[in-house]
């Protein structure tokens, strides 16, 4: 053993060094793990327990103290208690302020977990003191915690921009793309996916109908090609391709909706989001062969923060592109006028206060436009309410299956479509394209 092999042995006994015995073995080319740990041994019993011109620091929970300044303190014995309803108990002996013992973050880290993840239901901290040559008394509570799991995991802008930061595609070497059918001729091509539900899993053993992230992908494109086939011999001055109201199923890595209702999901959290980014960008492109693209984000309520994360990587995907254009703003109902149309997005209203909301968020442009349409989601049916004054008001169909929940609850879905709409910036929507997939 050589001199720097012997000074790592020494960082490793006394935990200085956070590497296992195999791997210090294997990077300085000793035969194994347990060879070097045994002939250390030999060589620490020779020559003692610390290494020749070495200071080491002896680790006291959070506190570092050095061995000249340890002073002798009565043994403190930290344990953890695991409960069978997932609850724990931890007691340690912890460095803390009066000011950081009342810090319920400081404490949960202190022991060891992580306030997203879990919750503070009890403390009791009481101090010790330790007497140390540099500083004399030195305080320390002895801290005793219990802890439950949340139900819903807490996001914060940290853990999201990690998340979404390490997302991946693979549609790689961005190439921007030429529409082909475009003309400034007024006609505006509107595409809305209503309640997709990537990720639901649906089977007919619990729900008379299959699905999941494959059907759910198999059903996006042919929606998509069918629309492109049907207007291949027309011409457009835009596309409004709508996206959000619901289009991933849960959206946590609990597997529950934006407000906690645990879900059926049949792929990870991280698949769903990854996923999702794929479609929106493959049939934003596709799409753009037609003519320039608008492509709006409809907050809804299973996956607020999901998809708000998902329009980030894809406004970063189209920033260079002259073609496409990302609305990603979280802001509860948009608002998009062409000519003398206005549309108006939500993913649900109360039907009796949108004449008096849609009057007021959209008062400039109102005033503007003959032609208003709102067009809402959520229910999963195609309905037509009654018109007020200029305002029309859809409510859009639906691709996705339906869950056990909506089948236990009695929501009856009876039909699988989508509804595409041929707009005039004039005379407002000429023609419905509906794409009908059978049910089951």
């Amino acid at each position: 053993m050589n001199s720097n092999l012997i000074d790592i042995c020494y960082k490793k006994y006394n935990k200085q060094l956070n590497m296992s015995w195999d791997l210090i073995a294997s990077e300085n080319n000793y035969v194994s793990g347990e060879a070097l740990r045994s002939k250390f041994k030999k060589y620490r019993k020779a020559n003692g327990n610390v290494a020749p011109e070495q200071e080491v620091a002896m680790v006291i929970d959070n506190v570092e103290v050095k061995p000249e300044v340890i002073s002798p303190i009565p043994q403190y014995k930290s344990s953890t208690e695991v409960k069978n309803d997932g609850s724990q108990i931890s007691d340690k002996l912890i460095a803390m302020s009066n000011e950081e013992s009342k810090d319920v973050k400081f404490i949960l880290e202190s022991h060891g977990y992580n306030p997203q993840g879990w919750e503070l239901t009890s403390a009791k901290n009481s101090i010790w003191n330790v007497n140390t040559k540099e500083d004399g008394i030195k305080t320390l509570y002895s801290s005793k915690i219990a802890v439950k799991p949340k139900t819903a995991y807490a996001w914060n802008e940290e853990d999201a921009k990690k998340v979404f930061a390490s997302l991946k595609t693979d549609t790689n070497n961005k190439v921007n793309i030429k529409p082909l059918q475009y003309k400034q001729n007024g006609k505006l091509l509107v595409l809305p996916i209503a309640d997709f539900h990537l990720n639901l899993l649906s089977d007919k053993l619990s729900t008379g109908n299959d699905y999941n992230m494959e059907i759910a992908e198999e059903l996006f494109f042919h929606v998509i090609n069918d629309v492109i086939d049907r207007v291949d011999n027309k011409s457009y001055e835009k596309v409004l391709f709508v996206v959000g109201n619901d289009f991933v199923n849960a959206d946590n890595l609990s597997g529950t909706t934006t407000h906690g209702t645990p879900q059926d999901n049949s792929s990870s959290w991280f698949k769903a989001v990854e996923k999702a980014t794929q479609l929106i960008i493959k049939a934003t492109d596709m799409l753009t062969l037609i003519a320039p693209v608008d492509v709006v984000l409809v907050p809804s309520n299973h996956d607020l923060h999901t998809m708000f994360g998902v329009m980030q990587t894809i406004e970063a995907w189209y920033r260079n592109d002259k073609n496409v254009s990302i609305d990603s703003s979280p802001l509860p109902r948009k608002y998009y006028k062409f000519g003398k149309m206005l549309i108006a997005l939500s993913h649900d209203m109360k039907v009796k206060d949108a004449l008096r909301i849609i009057t007021t968020e959209a008062k400039s442009m109102w005033s503007d436009c003959e032609h208003i349409v709102l067009l809402l989601a959520h229910l999963h049916q195609s309905m037509e309410y009654e018109k007020q004054g200029y305002l029309e008001i859809l409510r859009l169909p639906c691709i996705s299956g339906w869950s056990r929940w909506s089948n236990d609850k009695g929501y009856v879905q009876t039909e699988k479509k989508n509804q595409t709409f041929n707009v005039d910036s004039q005379l407002g929507i000429t023609d419905i394209l509906n794409t009908v997939i059978e049910l089951g």
